[in-house]
């Protein structure tokens, strides 16, 4: 019999509505010895089954259920739940081949994320259960997706947080640690290795393009420009001129070959700078644009800093809203799901205010499609964004 993680009375009803996290408050106790790679399952207080998930005492989320019934959590259910994920991602007919493969929760495998570059598969394990599994997983995800490859990718979060001990390296096959990726009219050169994340800001696939189609003609500003995705968009779409702007010399650098590759060598600058200062230079220098996109890091993980970081929202897009020509446009991005899109929306209404110019909501922004969000579940949506018009 496995292990039974019983809950203390009344604290199911978040569970039974389908939302998959058990916190350590949560718990009665734990009847039976766990072990970091087997489910167990989760009861209430009467001793009902409400599912089954990994279990670690470590964390305060100390069980995510990767079932709401009471099943076999082995390889013919992995295998179930990532043929259901490339099942999605096939429907979506997306133009390139770079995009999120398994988003954790949203594809109801908490803790496991698989990216597709080309034809190399990227996994992070997030939480100790999927660690135990993560070999498997990816032998499993190469079958499924089609890849021959798959490169683990270390989180050092999520190392902290769980208690992960697992290195980066190739799990399935031996690959490059760079790989060419085609996304619409571009490509990038991938550092898997080393880059961002799993490499690439995957979650802005779909922005890219929409924000592109605006910029024809436009002098854009790329603030937070990591190796210059949305600058390039804008050049295939016609800019006049791109301006990255990023704090590390290796992405700037980076930056200016993917322009480079798009013939736009004449049309692109990036300058090593931060952003909140470059952007208080132009408004006194009086340097205006056409367009500017706003995509920083998450300015808060914890819920406890949210009042902080949208002090940082406002100031950045303050600056960024004094920058613009009038008729010009601003693309500004959130990713941090503790700041809800209400919050951004209204952090950005009082940068407006303040900046006493006339501005129209334009259009609003969203993760792509292949990081799907659960309705029970609102930490799977994350990125929210708005396009903001500055009326002549």
């Amino acid at each position: 019999m496995s292990p039974r993680l019983i809950l203390r009375a009344g604290r199911e009803a978040r569970i039974r509505g389908g939302h998959p996290w058990v916190y350590r408050a949560d718990v009665g106790r734990l009847e039976g010895t766990w072990r970091p790679d087997e489910a167990v399952t989760v009861c209430n207080a009467t001793g009902r089954a409400l599912g089954r998930g990994f279990y670690n005492p470590r964390p305060q989320i100390v069980c995510r259920l990767l079932s709401h019934h009471d099943e076999a959590i082995d390889p013919g259910f992995f295998r179930r739940r990532l043929e259901a994920a490339w099942r999605t991602r096939q429907a979506l007919g997306d133009d390139g081949d770079a995009f999120r493969v398994v988003f954790s929760e949203g594809d109801r495998l908490p803790g496991l994320i698989l990216d597709r570059y080309a034809d190399v598969l990227v996994l992070q394990a997030l939480t100790l259960g999927i660690e135990q599994h993560a070999a498997r997983l990816a032998e499993l995800a190469a079958e499924v997706v089609g890849c021959e490859t798959v490169y683990r990718r270390a989180d050092p979060t999520a190392a902290a947080i769980e208690g992960l001990a697992g290195d980066s390296g190739w799990l399935v096959g031996q690959g490059e640690g760079e790989v060419e990726i085609r996304e619409g009219p571009c490509r990038f050169r991938v550092a898997i290795e080393t880059g961002q994340k799993t490499g690439f800001y995957l979650d802005q696939r779909d922005n890219r393009a929409a924000v592109a189609r605006h910029a024809g003609g436009r002098e854009v500003l790329d603030a937070f420009c990591y190796t210059g995705a949305f600058g390039c968009w804008a050049l295939a779409s016609g800019a006049s001129r791109v301006l990255g702007l990023d704090t590390s010399s290796d992405a700037c650098a980076r930056a200016r070959a993917h322009a480079e590759a798009h013939g736009g060598t004449d049309r692109f600058e990036a300058l090593d700078a931060n952003a909140f200062d470059a952007l208080r230079e132009f408004d006194r220098a009086g340097r205006r644009f056409d367009l500017v996109i706003l995509d920083p890091p998450p300015f808060t993980r914890r819920k406890t800093a949210v009042e902080a970081a949208l002090r940082g929202y406002k100031e950045i897009n303050l600056r960024a809203l004094t920058c613009l020509r009038p008729g010009g446009l601003l693309a500004t991005f959130s990713c941090s799901h503790h700041v809800t899109s209400a919050l951004f929306e209204a952090v950005c209404h009082a940068a407006v205010a303040d900046v006493g110019r006339p501005v129209r909501l334009a259009e609003t922004f969203s993760q792509a499609r292949h990081h799907p969000i659960l309705l029970a579940v609102p930490e799977t949506r994350y990125l929210t964004g708005l396009l903001l018009e500055v009326l002549e």
